[in-house]
């Protein structure tokens, strides 16, 4: 019995976040409505609060699986690749298309905030911890003297840099890029930031 149970209570869950993620895709954060996306889900509003405490935890829940996707497309754009430079150019274009394809979805994971004070769960962090880590690994690989410090230091710069350039582009900024000229100042940046 405990057993039907949890597999109802995990349904549930599953199919409200699911609602949520189809409703940062359509219309972004003011799209997220509890009460539309318990409709959305065939639950009612007390059964959404059960599985979320409110609207931030749902929409942490929606940015951690985007990390994932993320997470999922950068591991698929290295994995038969060797050499630390090509995975970093690899890296930025997916980033780059992910964020082109699912814009809603990406400018939430960068828009939300949690209220002052509120800890961001753990399973957030080592997303994020998870996705600097592919961009860690080559540059390890392309200068090793690097302390672990440095190494942090750096990923994280070639993050904000890769980071704001898709972001002032895709909002279509005065400063912004935009088609081949884009594609090729991302990898003018990259081939920078890797010290080429």
């Amino acid at each position: 019995m405990a057993g039907i149970q949890k597999a109802k209570s995990e349904e549930t869950q599953r199919r409200v976040l699911d609602a949520a993620v189809k409703a940062v895709e359509a219309g972004g954060l003011d799209a997220v409505n509890i009460r539309k996306i318990a409709a959305e889900a065939g639950y009612s509003v007390g059964s959404v609060y059960k599985h979320f405490a409110d609207q931030d935890e749902l929409l942490i829940a929606v940015n951690t699986l985007t990390l994932a996707r993320i997470g999922k497309a950068m591991s698929d754009a290295v994995r038969d690749e060797e050499d630390p430079l090509m995975q970093l150019k690899a890296l930025a274009r997916t980033y780059l298309e992910f964020a082109r394809r699912n814009r809603n979805l990406w400018t939430a994971l960068f828009v939300h905030r949690l209220p002052q004070g509120r800890p961001v769960p753990e399973t957030h962090i080592e997303g994020n911890i998870a996705l600097l880590a592919f961009i860690a690994d080559p540059l390890r690989r392309l200068d090793p003297t690097f302390s672990d410090e440095q190494l942090a230091a750096r990923t994280r710069t070639c993050f904000a840099a890769v980071h704001g350039l898709v972001e002032i582009s895709l909002e279509e900024r005065f400063v912004g890029l935009s088609g081949d000229s884009m594609d090729s100042e991302l990898m003018y940046l990259v081939d920078r930031l890797a010290g080429v």
